[in-house]
Parts: C-alpha cells; structure tokens; sequence
C-alpha cells in the first residue's frame, strides 16, 4: 500500500511539471521559462522545414505559444 505522503508527492511533482512545461496560456510556464531551460522551440510544427539544415547543430529559436498565434 502506497503510503499517503507518497501519493501526495508523487502528485505534486505530476502537477508542478504539469505547470512549468504546459503553454503559458493555461496560466502555468510564465514567460515560457520552462520551454527556455529545455531548448523547446514551442508550439508550431514549421520547424519540419529545418531539420535538414540544422542537423547535428544546436537550433534556438524563441519560443512561440498558442497565444503567440491568436
């Protein structure tokens, strides 16, 4: 039996990543800081066009959200 201490922390790490990696516009990721500190470009998939290109080299790009596109 998991024990209730577990559980909770186990749900709190779920929900914490949940925030920091989520698009900002549900409230969570400000200033998309958790994109940042993993290199994710963002959301659209027009990156497609570029693999060839920047194959083997580091790709930064600022990233972009939903609401980046509304």
């Amino acid at each position: 039996m998991v024990s209730t201490a577990s559980s909770f922390f186990e749900s709190l790490l779920q929900i914490t990543m949940e925030g920091l990696f989520a698009d900002p516009i549900y409230g969570g990721n400000r200033n998309k800081a958790g994109w940042r500190m993993v290199g994710y470009p963002g959301l659209p998939a027009v990156y497609s066009k570029l693999i060839d290109e920047y194959r083997d080299k580091r790709y930064i790009a600022e990233p972009q959200s939903i609401a980046d596109f509304s």
